[in-house]
């Protein structure tokens, strides 16, 4: 890492205007000695420790430190506000993924001004860092029902216990690329809480659901839609979602609200919970909707149909 008067000068900047100002290569060197360094401090803090997590202001105090980046550049109250910036510009100008695999950080309960968590992990080598700031995040065009050949991926494979399925991707996720970014979706909060899932994983780090024996799909993949009432039937692809269960056979299959199973079995259900239908192998409940749209239900009622699915898991 450059110690001379310049770099010191230079790690001080912040990044938002270090991108503007530095040449791409050497910023993206500078930046990749930073997050080495960050990593070596804060990981190494974490081991002595014993901590498995740490919040960004504790973790601002370590890079402080350590010398990395300077706590003067931020509000005189807020100390930790020049490590928040950032990690939120790490987030804004790479993306969720990258933040977590460059830093092993993430947002608690999915939220855009959330808090940030900082997790104990394997830093990348500054191989693998170089290689993730040169891939930036590709963006879905913003537009209603925009058309896009690909989809989110399916996070499905053998032995899960639930696969939860939603209807389709909505505009925020297809921009972010990853399931239920919208903050205003409830989704991770509600599987969080439920401790169907850990919460150390959201919407940033979504592939680690497999991790937790839970899957992910969508019923349409080939349509951006933040709302069901632009979905037509002809928009589901259920012929293929049924030989994803078949071949996967998942020991639930869990609708994310009420349009995802009627498009499945072409009848509503008779209410949530554990239905009476089968798919292959495979149980089927029916979640409320995790979208903030609906608003049918409080986040509390929601709550307790998730808590009711991590019940009915234990007695399957």
């Amino acid at each position: 890492m450059d110690n001379g008067p310049a770099g010191k000068d230079r790690q001080q900047v912040s990044l938002r205007v270090f991108f503007d100002i530095v040449p791409s290569n050497e910023a993206t060197m500078s930046l990749a000695d930073q997050i080495l360094a960050i990593n070596e401090a804060i990981q190494g803090y974490m081991r002595d420790q014993a901590a498995r997590a740490i919040t960004a202001d504790e973790g601002a105090n370590v890079v402080y430190s350590a010398g990395i980046l300077s706590p003067e550049q931020g509000p005189p109250d807020a100390p930790g506000f020049t490590f928040r910036q950032f990690l939120r510009d790490i987030r804004d100008q790479y993306g969720y993924d990258a933040l977590f695999q460059l830093l092993g950080t993430k947002q608690k309960d999915n939220k855009s001004h959330g808090h940030y968590v900082l997790l104990r992990f394997d830093p990348p080598s500054r191989e693998r860092v170089a290689e993730l700031l040169k891939a930036r995040t590709t963006e879905l065009i913003d537009q209603p029902g925009h058309a896009h050949s690909d989809s989110l991926p399916d996070y499905l494979q053998d032995g899960l216990t639930v696969v939860f399925v939603g209807t389709s991707v909505g505009k925020e996720s297809a921009k972010r690329e990853h399931y239920y970014s919208n903050p205003n979706n409830r989704f991770w909060d509600l599987v969080n809480q439920a401790e169907l899932v850990s919460n150390m994983v959201g919407a940033e780090n979504d592939h680690l659901v497999l991790d937790e024996k839970c899957g992910l799909t969508d019923l349409v993949k080939k349509k951006v839609s933040s709302s069901d009432s632009d979905l037509e039937t002809a928009d589901f692809d259920v012929d293929g979602f049924i030989q994803k269960i078949e071949k996967h056979k998942p020991k639930v299959v869990a609708f994310n609200g009420k349009r995802a199973y009627k498009e499945v079995f072409k009848k509503d259900p008779n209410d949530y919970g554990l239905a009476e239908d089968v798919l292959s192998d495979s149980y089927v409940f029916v979640l409320p909707s995790s979208s903030g749209t609906d608003t049918s239900l409080t986040f509390q009622t929601k709550l307790h149909w998730y808590k009711k699915l991590k019940a009915t898991l234990r007695t399957l």
